[in-house]
């Protein structure tokens, strides 16, 4: 009788999941509950996730192009295999920049909403609670954590320490953290300091604003500069090319020296990056790759994509103040010129 009740009330007995757990008490909850910490996909961070996938992609890509057993096609699929690790990461990396912009977009809001809270007599950990009912967008989250850490008997100190290391990505927030612990710990006005933070925060979100507005003509110039460079290389070919072509046929025949194709002597790595660049004029732009006009419109295609991811970046850092911003000009500009080279091929303005 008593074995049955003691086994209905510890069946009965409420059951505490992982996630209500402290950060700081979790290791307490696995060795009280005799589990043992397993090694979960599910625990991985994305980026983890899609860099094992991308992986994955990456070697059976290049595993099917070894069993062709042709240069161009192995390096064809050697390009497309680091386009697909790549650009995954660059976007995730972008999408992290976007929640971190957002954030400070919104972080004015909820001090605002504090300080609200401070002022009609309520202590801080009870106003950050308060305001985790409000919606800040990409910062609700993390508000919300707070708010959690503070219920379970957290530090006011160590949930905003965390804090600060959660959103390490953006030196404004990280700073006005440390502004505000700093007034918290001295035993300062809260409120004014918050309010002060806050006006200075706005300020700078502000000042940000302005300067995308005025910069953003250079950001046009990055693309125009995009197009330009194209627009050289299609000069060249219309210009030089038969030129080229005449003082080949004269040097045939005993007269000037001309040029050729450099792949027809090539040796050890060089021929690698010939079958290269014959497997992009083949696979890419359907053009013969035995002609000399293949090693010259992939050189200028390869050079034209270099050209624009650079100035993608540039035009991020000039915007946003941010590379990781110039992320999204650069896909752009990339889109364009893969584009525009396969147009240009196809009238016969290239090759």
């Amino acid at each position: 009788m008593g074995m049955a009740d003691t086994k209905t009330k510890k069946d009965d007995a409420p059951k505490r999941d992982k996630e209500d757990i402290p950060a700081g008490k979790e290791e307490m909850f696995n060795l009280r509950s005799g589990g043992r910490r397993k090694f979960s996909v599910k625990g991985l961070p994305r980026s983890t996730k899609v860099l094992g996938i991308t992986l994955a992609a990456a070697v059976v890509l290049v595993a099917l192009a070894m069993l062709t057993r042709d240069a161009g096609v192995l390096a064809i699929s050697i390009i497309l295999a680091t386009f697909v690790i790549a650009a995954p990461q660059f976007l995730l990396i972008y999408e992290r920049f976007r929640e971190v912009k957002e954030m400070e977009e919104k972080f004015p809001l909820f001090l605002r909403d504090v300080i609200e809270t401070l002022r009609s007599g309520m202590p801080l950990h009870t106003a950050i609670t308060t305001a985790s009912n409000f919606d800040y967008g990409k910062l609700s989250p993390e508000v919300k954590r707070m708010a959690n850490q503070l219920s379970w008997g957290m530090t006011l100190g160590k949930v905003l320490d965390q804090f600060a290391e959660r959103t390490k990505g953006s030196k404004r927030i990280v700073t006005s953290v440390k502004i505000i612990q700093e007034s918290y710990n001295s035993g300062g006005d809260v409120a004014a300091t918050l309010e002060a933070v806050s006006d200075n925060v706005t300020m700078l979100e502000e000042a940000q604003k302005e300067r995308s507005s005025v910069l953003s003509q250079y950001v046009l110039l990055m693309y125009a500069i995009s197009l330009i460079f194209i627009g050289i290389v299609v000069s060249i070919n219309n210009l030089m090319m038969p030129i080229f072509k005449i003082a080949a046929s004269t040097a045939s025949s005993g007269g000037i020296i001309g040029i050729s194709n450099p792949c027809n002597s090539c040796f050890g790595a060089t021929c690698m990056i010939c079958g290269f660049y014959e497997g992009t004029a083949s696979l890419v732009f359907s053009v013969d790759p035995n002609g000399i006009s293949a090693y010259y419109i992939s050189l200028f295609f390869y050079m034209s994509l270099i050209q624009s991811v650079c100035s993608g970046l540039v035009a991020g850092q000039i915007n946003d103040n941010s590379v990781r911003a110039g992320i999204k000009h650069s896909m752009i500009l990339f889109a364009i010129t893969f584009g525009t080279f396969l147009f240009l091929v196809r009238v016969g303005l290239l090759g």
